[in-house]
């Protein structure tokens, strides 16, 4: 009934801008994929096509709020950042700048996130703090899952797009009136034409039956520009809900699994150095071989990367209505993350150990630009 009450009294044109923004960036893609064939830069072409998506409904929709304007600033510049270095993205040492790349993108959006946050409406309580340390890792974390195996280029934008629609459940059943309605109002002023040029592009990031392969990629400018709007999603929907007992806390939830993700991704890389040492491959080091493989080739299938940040979000919500405790909420995500780190591993380390071996480090996408 909230939900339905702050849908109803949302300005008519927050959801056509949604509408534009879908079919705007729809409709941008082949043609970027077409101006930009053959070239390198055609990786960052839905990055793009999302950006312009976003600013044609811009000019339809409300106008932003001032405080706002580092979210079109800072995601402007990562993704142009990004179309810029996608030539040498793709040359030999990619990689690393790629790595470099994700570092100071994701401090770049770090500067834009707190300069523009309006601090007068920011209570620093413990729980806030926490999730502001969260939020400067998203945009690194996103783009960390472009690196996992079998993953296209539709998981960061689906794993966006879930967080998204979380933070807009979220907003909307703690949004009960007052200051706290128009704050979750201007959030949902550029929310919504995020989610639509996410939902335009989708199609063209994921292999069809007609199309072996995506036909466009985000980029790692894209991908940091996604984290970034989650961040900032995360911080403006954290300043409106301070008051709410366990409320910035229970954000930590709509968000988590990309961390988590950074996080095992950056054990399995470490399991993976550890693996090629020497006095690893002696006789006698046959069983702890065997853990150290299982933790550098244990991963989640994308599908389950989803289905866990939609299950961790809609838990948040609904233990946050029903006034939980910060601490409670922090305690059961740790233990939640601790477990998300042992459940593949623990399946992984099961397999036999000759199958383990084959796997090659280059399974968490350390060499893969």
């Amino acid at each position: 009934q909230c939900l339905a009450r702050v849908i109803r009294a949302m300005p008519t044109s927050a959801f056509a801008s949604l509408l534009i923004a879908f079919v705007a960036a729809a409709g941008a893609v082949p043609l970027l994929r077409d101006m930009l064939r053959d070239r390198p830069t055609v990786r960052s072409a839905g990055a793009v096509a999302m950006a312009l998506g976003v600013a044609v409904a811009a000019f339809y929709s409300d106008p932003w709020p001032a405080s706002d304007r580092g979210l079109i600033f800072g995601a402007a510049a990562l993704v142009l950042a990004g179309l810029a270095l996608d030539a040498r993205l793709a040359g030999s040492g990619g990689a690393t700048v790629q790595r470099i790349f994700e570092v100071a993108g994701t401090l770049v959006a770090g500067v834009f996130l707190f300069a523009y946050l309006e601090h007068d409406r920011v209570t620093w309580s413990v729980g806030f703090m926490m999730l502001a340390a969260v939020s400067l890792l998203l945009p690194i974390a996103t783009a960390a899952l472009d690196r996992l195996p079998s993953a296209t280029p539709s998981l960061p934008a689906g794993m966006v797009l879930v967080q998204l629609l979380l933070l807009m459940f979220f907003g909307a059943a703690n949004a009960d009136g007052g200051s706290r309605y128009s704050l979750y109002a201007e959030f949902a002023i550029v929310a919504l034409p995020v989610i639509g040029a996410l939902l335009g592009c989708l199609v063209y990031l994921s292999s069809m039956p007609w199309r072996n392969r995506p036909g466009v990629a985000l980029g790692t400018g894209g991908l940091l520009a996604l984290g970034f709007m989650i961040s900032w999603g995360a911080l403006r929907l954290g300043s409106i809900t301070a008051e709410v007992r366990g409320g910035t806390t229970a954000l930590l939830w709509l968000v988590a699994v990309p961390v988590f993700e950074f996080v095992r991704e950056s054990v399995g890389r470490l399991a993976g150095r550890m693996a090629a040492q020497r006095w690893l491959q002696q006789p006698g080091s046959a069983g702890l071989r065997h853990l150290v493989q299982a933790v550098c080739n244990a991963h989640y299938s994308p599908a389950a990367l989803l289905s866990i940040q939609a299950a961790l979000g809609l838990a948040g919500i609904g233990l946050c209505k029903l006034n939980t405790s910060g601490y409670f909420l922090t305690l059961a995500l740790l233990a939640l993350g601790v477990a998300y780190m042992l459940v593949p591993v623990y399946l992984t380390w099961r397999r036999p150990a000759a199958s383990l071996g084959r796997a090659a480090y280059s399974q968490h996408g350390g060499d893969r630009a």
